[in-house]
């Protein structure tokens, strides 16, 4: 005949219960623990990514906007480089039709100043010009009136440093002399020389 001790065995398996009933406890408050954790994680990295993105979005706008500002701003510059060199190409043509005027008038007013500084009773017979050195050769009928001749051409602005060479008695009493002077073609004071060479 079989005996079972009951009394003795109830003790244990009651122990038993309660241990499994304890760990299945601690494993889903573990479980819990890290889901919270996990999610708090997740909600931290994606408001992380959230703020990245929308200053992300926020950087492309501005890139956007100021790579348009640079087309319409390069545009501009193009624009203002063309009206440059065509500036630079006008200034330039200006410049060589200054010259080409000054070089036309300098032998007229060359001659102008020369012709103005001459007084009476004196005669050039022959201008030569090399440089901006001018040589004058002529006859007076006395050495007065080659001194005046110097004197006006002193007085111009036009000449400067007028220098008596030579000048000698020729047979019909008359004198032959050669002087040097040198011309300026942008004087500072043209108006006294407008009105040099009226003769003295």
């Amino acid at each position: 005949m079989i005996k079972i001790n009951l009394v003795s065995e109830a003790p244990t398996a009651v122990a038993t219960k309660r241990k499994r009933s304890d760990v299945s406890v601690g494993v889903k408050q573990g479980d819990l623990i890290l889901m919270v954790v996990l999610a708090i994680c997740a909600a931290v990295v994606g408001g992380q990514w959230y703020l990245l993105s929308s200053k992300k979005a926020d950087l492309q706008k501005t890139e956007n906007a100021r790579r348009a500002e640079r087309d319409e701003l390069q545009e501009f510059i193009r624009r203002v480089d063309e009206l440059e060199r065509t500036r630079e190409s006008l200034r330039h043509k200006i410049q060589v039709i200054n010259d080409l005027k000054l070089n036309q008038r300098g032998p007229v007013r060359i001659m102008d100043e020369v012709s103005r500084a001459l007084p009476d009773l004196v005669w050039l017979s022959s201008l030569d010009l090399k440089d901006n050195v001018i040589t004058l050769n002529g006859v007076a009928m006395d050495e007065n009136a080659v001194a005046n001749y110097i004197a006006n051409l002193d007085a111009s602005p036009f000449f400067q440093e007028p220098t008596l060479k030579n000048m000698s008695r020729r047979p019909q009493s008359t004198f032959a002399f050669v002087l040097t002077c040198v011309f300026t073609y942008s004087p500072q004071a043209i108006a006294g020389g407008e009105n040099a060479g009226t003769g003295v």
